[in-house]
């Protein structure tokens, strides 16, 4: 299979719009659209590993990763780029020259790797309150395997996005809520942000007797402490 026919074969199938993505134009696509992509741990030199944008990881992925490699919070901090926007803290995943989790026999945390790992070449995209599966014009993959044609709904259950995609849009909501808070946007936010939501290694909840040990609910219950903690703790700066 060549990954330009792929694309093209995609594209033919989901002609209704585009959506703005990053400067690019995306296809969206639907649940049934036929796909002929595949990807697997071996690993390559393809942008999905090397040479792409920074991915943008959630505390629900940096939880899994820090588990995955065995690494502290402190220490993803070390390998990972950071930003502020808003006094939201951005901890970006670089890829450049290649990423830090991937070696010659592959991904050293495949079974925790981020929803855009999971997605490539494909993307995923929120607007308007609905999130949609996309083919990014710029995304090229030059890595993929000869694969039969089945449907995109059969791609994304392969490649085990659905709890990724829900930890995802709970992350959405919680960010929404938070901007609606008008938080200060002072290095003191990111500071928090880092202390109360970020890191795994700090616990989900002032209760030690109720701290599950399921990711999803540790993530859901850390998301739920925030609310209450955070809005508490930067009216008192």
């Amino acid at each position: 299979m060549g990954g330009d026919s792929c694309f093209e074969n995609m594209k033919k199938q989901s002609m209704k719009r585009t959506i703005r993505i990053a400067g690019s134009d995306a296809v969206p696509l639907g649940q049934s659209d036929p796909v002929q992509l595949a990807c697997g741990t071996a690993g390559c030199s393809s942008n999905c590993c090397a040479n792409g944008p920074h991915i943008i990881l959630n505390p629900y992925e940096i939880a899994l990763i820090c588990k995955a490699a065995g690494m502290s919070y402190e220490d993803l901090l070390d390998i990972v780029e950071t930003d502020r926007v808003n006094g939201f803290p951005l901890v970006m995943l670089p890829r450049d020259p290649a990423c830090h989790f991937w070696t010659e026999t592959g991904c050293r945390i495949y079974e925790a790797r981020p929803l855009a790992c999971r997605l490539f070449p494909l993307g995923r995209v929120f607007e308007n309150g609905h999130s949609f599966i996309v083919l990014p014009d710029r995304n090229r993959c030059t890595g993929l395997v000869p694969a039969p044609a089945r449907m995109l709904v059969d791609y994304l259950r392969e490649q085990d996005t659905e709890m990724q995609v829900s930890m995802a849009d709970a992350w959405i909501e919680f960010v929404t809520d938070m901007e609606r808070l008008h938080l200060p946007d002072q290095p003191v936010t990111s500071v928090a942000f880092h202390m109360l939501v970020y890191s795994p290694d700090t616990p989900p909840t002032s209760d030690p007797s109720h701290s599950p040990a399921i990711p999803e609910e540790r993530f859901l219950l850390r998301l739920a402490t925030a609310r209450q903690k955070l809005p508490q703790f930067l009216k008192t700066r």
